[in-house]
């Protein structure tokens, strides 16, 4: 069995540049996953300033609501890792969140604030499931093919 298969799919993608000004962020609801792989992904943008990191803030949190959020331990960007410079204009920058689910709170939430105005994405892929999706829409994605 794949395990991929069974896992689930939650993305929200920027449909305009957040400004530096402006945070992107994605609540994630972890019920009955206990993993999570988070991809943050920036446009190929150079930050403002030399050698300035992609983003002011970059960080994951937690709650038992959707709302409310606090940041996770280890987490942080600037305090638990570095965040990223990019190198060029033509890389899009991603950062990676692998977390354990188990004993954290309900809800993840994504926090990213750029350094220069850019298009966020945020893509979770949820594992490790209590009950393995079985449809498109349980997957969270329009079509599910397997081969």
């Amino acid at each position: 069995m794949n395990h991929l298969e069974n896992s689930k799919t939650v993305s929200k993608i920027g449909t305009a540049d957040t400004a530096s000004t402006g945070t992107h962020q994605q609540s994630i609801d972890t019920l009955g996953f206990s993993y999570a792989s988070i991809d943050v992904i920036f446009e190929p943008v150079v930050a403002a300033g030399t050698n300035s990191a992609v983003a002011i803030a970059l960080k994951l949190q937690e709650s038992d609501t959707d709302g409310s959020f606090s940041d996770i331990s280890g987490f942080v960007g600037g305090t638990d890792f570095t965040i990223p410079t990019p190198s060029n204009t033509s890389d899009t920058n991603v950062v990676r969140f692998d977390v354990s689910t188990r004993g954290r709170k309900r809800y993840l939430n994504v926090y990213a604030t750029p350094n220069a105005a850019s298009v966020i994405a945020s893509n979770a892929r949820l594992g490790k499931g209590e009950d393995g999706p079985n449809s498109a829409s349980k997957k969270g994605a329009g079509a599910a093919v397997s081969g």
